[in-house]
């Protein structure tokens, strides 16, 4: 009934709160600093597409 749609709904929110706050503001940027220059891997299909400097 309509608790079981509240719940759905809390847990929608609480999923989205966590993933903003938790997991694209340190978890993203502390995995970025530990691959180093293999976070900027592509494979060869899409070199094309980059722009050497």
């Amino acid at each position: 009934g309509v608790t079981s749609i509240k719940m759905l709904g809390f847990g929608v929110a609480f999923a989205i709160l966590l993933d903003a706050s938790l997991v694209r503001g340190l978890l993203v940027p502390a995995l970025m600093r530990l691959f180093g220059e293999r976070n900027w891997w592509a494979p060869k299909s899409m070199k094309r597409f980059t722009v050497s400097h």
